[in-house]
């Protein structure tokens, strides 16, 4: 179920008269819960509540019930039911049937509220479904009915008219739904007279909506006639009041309905628009006619608090400290709302306009709050008192059509909301029809045309503020267009384009249309652009020209399509030409001001971290395990390596242990097939090593990949052996847990063969490990190297190879290899839990904690005399030694 139909079940059920014996079982059935499920749970079987007539739903719900008015009551006695600690129910909801009273254990949410807003609040009970809970979906409940219903409307005209879901139709089907969408929102809301529009089309649309076509080409088309020329049209569309603007201008088509159709249309019309939120309703609406947000309509929100991280820095803050310095001076304020009515907002990756809509309401409020201060000022003498920011200064461009009328029609929602503030505070407000501006935002392809024809430069000494969410796209997931529309921004400009982030073509056509001029641009972009090799491939190139960072928030999950978007990890960097004002630094709670933002995101050095074939600080060489490209057949299980010592013990010299990074961090155990090319031949004398030897050889002839079918003249041994121990090793996996507070590393015998998925360090000196194994290193390593989504990803030149660190004396170099032999066995002593089990963060052994710590202390003490503050710390210093060493490098020291 998607969370429409969850709030569509739950307000069924708030309906029907109360049962407590059926509720919880109904609740069940409501929140996604199999058929079977249900049937155990009142069977007994799954029912671990020890509450008379309570139900407990392992992970899912607790339900008590409760006497006439103690619905509060009973939910204080479900807190401190035992059986909760064990069962974690997401929810604890007590009823009498009058009254809810429920609670999120995880997080101590309460909701407090009539039985018949059960509908209403589904979002709090999402929980209860397996679903995460958002709250612009629970305190808007309005817009996940009307996206729901529309969706009907929708699915119902498709099925009715077929070919109006092909691309000759798609335009005219999307203008369709935005023309009903505002009419339906005018009659609710005092543009059109109170249900003038319902009332007319069903009126003259016949029992069955079989005239319905016919009526509403007329009425669309006496919206965009004024009265005096409509005499070609029937007489009931002179009621109509004129409304252009854009909304009705071009061609004017509907499909046939169907009674079906008509029927969804006259309960969509019966729903209250007044509550519609444009700051997501956009986002609702665009989920309509797509099937792939469809899923997850009532959760596919751009959340309010992470656009404002963007709008915030970018221009809203600067404008409030504006206002407030101009407080007390008439002619102070009246420069700031100039200022206001000169601000263009664009955003080139707009969707359903989400940020504009979000841009433009709160600079109405700004200009609301200047001009009742004025008023003030003067004694209420204001004789100016219309709004300065028309929607005409707001652009963007977007790439599917839907989304541009959405976003059109969300702005002007957006206006009409403000203009009824603007009256509330003043009295008065312009006329809502006609529609006289629209906001500029065109269909086509933000790669391919010419920013600057869609959002001119001011001419008036205005300001340009760029601002969005443009696409993420790693060079796996692009299309064929995608690459190509990338080559057509990058290709001229950045040698390793290909390597970037898709986002990148923003990034960087932002950075050139502000260059010199009186503009800035805010992107939400991957947190991979400003991590390991793409930011030597990408920033060299757009912080050139003057052009600088003025803010930046690091890494933090940015949550916008539900679940599906949960795990992408964002920052948010801000442009601008090189200025004197101060840069502002962003985390997830601190803000910090920084002398220069470097393409990192720290305080630090303007440089570029490239990757070195050697350490260049002087430490041992690390190099790629071994890739076998052998289609398995050179990898043995334990009982595959038992049984062939069994049957042929000479084979013996052949075997070796094998290591990935599952070997290393969760203790799984393989074998593998080591022969070098001098004992190929008497290898292969043994029966069963010759066959897999041949099917080796099968595999890479018949490879797809040009570099592996040569390596079929030697099956015997990996296609890339790059090396092996010839005492021991030191065996770092590639990619690691965000979760881990140390980077997962192991120390292995020279019987063991590193897989590709591990780096190694071969016969290094063991003080090495107390490097791999400190903060700082994991800290360099997740800022230079990058992350895969949000885990850590190594690498040997990028990381190893360029990490700092200070000339150790032997002494101290004693000291670290003590070190990181008291963590090894420490660890050991915990035997047999695997690297995984003893990292975990929440179950970590306070014993190992404590080696790691000492450790830690120990070789910080090395760098700064004492340990670190803070991970910032940690990297401003490690920065200033890398770039004191690139210089020296730079110049021909050694």
């Amino acid at each position: 179920m998607n969370p429409t139909e969850i709030y569509e079940a739950l307000a069924n059920l708030a309906s029907k008269p109360f049962d407590a014996a059926e509720f919880p079982f109904e609740f069940a059935l409501a929140t996604d819960n199999a058929p079977a499920t249900i049937a155990k749970l009142k069977g007994g079987t799954y029912n671990k509540s020890d509450i008379p007539g309570g139900v407990l739903l392992n992970q899912k719900f607790h339900f008590s019930p409760a006497l006439p008015g103690m619905s509060a009551a009973s939910l204080d006695a479900l807190r401190g039911n035992r059986r909760n600690a064990k069962h974690r129910p997401a929810i604890l909801i007590a009823t009498d049937g009058q009254e809810i009273a429920a609670e999120h254990p995880k997080s101590g949410d309460t909701l407090y509220c009539a039985f018949s807003e059960l509908g209403d609040r589904f979002g709090f009970f999402l929980p209860a479904a397996g679903k995460e809970r958002y709250r612009a979906a629970e305190e808007n409940p309005v817009d996940v009915k009307v996206a729901g219903k529309l969706a009907k409307l929708y699915d119902a005209l498709i099925r009715k008219n077929p070919d109006w879901a092909e691309k000759a139709h798609q335009h005219d089907m999307n203008q369709l739904m935005t023309r009903l969408i505002f009419c339906m929102f005018a009659e609710d809301v005092g543009i059109f007279p109170e249900d003038q529009f319902s009332r007319l089309i069903f009126t003259h649309a016949g029992d069955r909506g079989e005239g319905m076509r016919e009526v509403l080409i007329n009425a669309f088309t006496a919206m965009n006639t004024p009265k005096p020329d409509r005499g070609g049209l029937p007489a009931w569309t002179r009621e109509f009041e004129y409304v252009n603007g854009g909304l009705f201008a071009g061609a004017i088509d509907a499909p046939v309905f169907d009674v079906t159709a008509t029927r969804y249309l006259k309960d969509v019309c019966g729903e209250t628009w007044t509550g519609i939120n444009p700051d997501i309703f956009g986002s609702m609406i665009q989920s309509v006619a797509n099937a792939r947000l469809r899923s997850e309509l009532g959760m596919h929100y751009t959340s309010v608090p992470n656009i404002m991280k963007v709008l915030g820095p970018l221009f809203l803050d600067d404008l409030d400290a504006e206002i407030d310095k101009a407080w007390g001076r008439d002619r102070a304020l009246r420069q700031v709302l100039e200022r206001i009515g000169k601000i263009r907002v664009f955003d080139p990756a707009c969707g359903s306009g989400n940020f504009l809509v979000v841009a433009y309401r709160s600079l109405r409020e700004r200009e609301i709050r200047i001009l009742t201060r004025l008023a003030e000022l003067t004694g209420g003498a204001q004789t100016e008192m219309w709004s300065v920011v028309p929607i005409r200064n707001f652009y963007g461009i977007e790439l599917t059509d839907f989304a541009v009328e959405t976003a059109k029609l969300a702005l002007f929602i957006a206006e009409y909301q403000a203009n009824a503030l603007f009256k509330e505070a003043f009295g008065r407000k312009p006329a809502d029809l006609p529609l006289k501006d629209a906001a500029n935002i065109v269909c086509d392809n933000a790669l391919r045309v010419d920013w600057e024809r869609v959002c001119p430069p001011p001419e008036d000494g205005g300001e340009v503020f760029i601002a969005g969410n443009p696409p993420f796209l790693g060079d796996n997931s692009r299309s064929v267009e995608q690459n190509a529309d990338m080559d057509h921004v990058l290709a001229a400009h950045l040698p390793a384009h290909r390597r970037i982030d898709f986002v990148s073509c923003w990034v960087f056509k932002a950075a050139n249309y502000i260059r010199g001029r009186n503009a800035r641009s805010a992107l939400v972009s991957t947190n991979s652009i400003c991590q390991g090799q793409s930011v030597g491939a990408l920033w060299p190139y757009v912080l050139t020209g003057g052009i600088e960072i003025g803010f930046a928030h690091t890494s933090f999950k940015w949550r916008n399509n539900a679940s599906a978007n949960a795990a992408v990890i964002c920052v948010i960097v801000g442009l601008r030409n090189v200025s004197k004002e101060p840069k502002r630094l962003f985390d997830d709670v601190h803000e910090a001001q920084a002398s220069t933002i470097n393409a990192y995101l720290l305080d630090g050095p303007d440089l570029f971290v490239g990757a070195e074939s050697r350490s260049i600080f002087g430490l041992s060489y690390m190099e790629y395990g071994n890739k076998p490209t052998d289609g398995g057949h050179l990898i043995l299980s334990p009982e595959e390596r038992d049984d062939l010592l069994e049957k042929y013990p000479e084979s013996a010299p052949y075997i070796r242990r094998f290591m990935g990074s599952d070997e290393v961090v969760k203790g799984k155990v393989r074998y593998c097939l080591w022969v070098t090319d001098e004992d190929a031949e008497a290898a292969s004398r043994i029966p069963p090593l010759k066959t897999r030897f041949d099917a080796v050889a099968a595999f890479r002839a018949e490879s797809k990949a040009a570099q592996t079918r040569p390596a079929a003249a030697y099956p015997h041994r990996f296609r890339q052996a790059q090396n092996f121990a010839r005492q021991h090793a030191i065996l770092i996996p590639s990619v690691t847990s965000e979760r881990r507070p140390y980077l997962p590393f192991e120390r292995v015998g020279a019987d063991v063969i590193a897989s590709n998925l591990n780096f190694a360090l071969y016969d290094a000196p063991d003080w090495c490990m107390a490097l791999i194994a400190s903060r700082l290193h994991l800290v360099w390593i997740g800022t230079v190297c990058g992350k895969l989504k949000s885990d850590f990803r190594y690498s040997n030149t990028l990381g190893w190879n360029t990490f700092p660190v200070p000339k150790f004396t032997g002494d101290q170099l004693a000291a670290l290899t003590a070190s990181a032999m008291a963590i090894l066995r420490c660890r050991y002593g915990h035997y047999p839990a695997t690297i995984a089990q003893l990292y975990d963060p929440d179950k970590m052994p306070d014993d190992l904690r404590a080696a790691h710590k000492a450790n830690d202390d120990l070789l910080e003490s090395m760098y700064i005399g004492r340990p670190f503050r803070n991970d910032t710390e940690r990297l401003e210093h490690l920065f200033k030694l890398y770039a004191a060493r690139a210089k020296k490098l730079k110049k021909g020291a050694a």
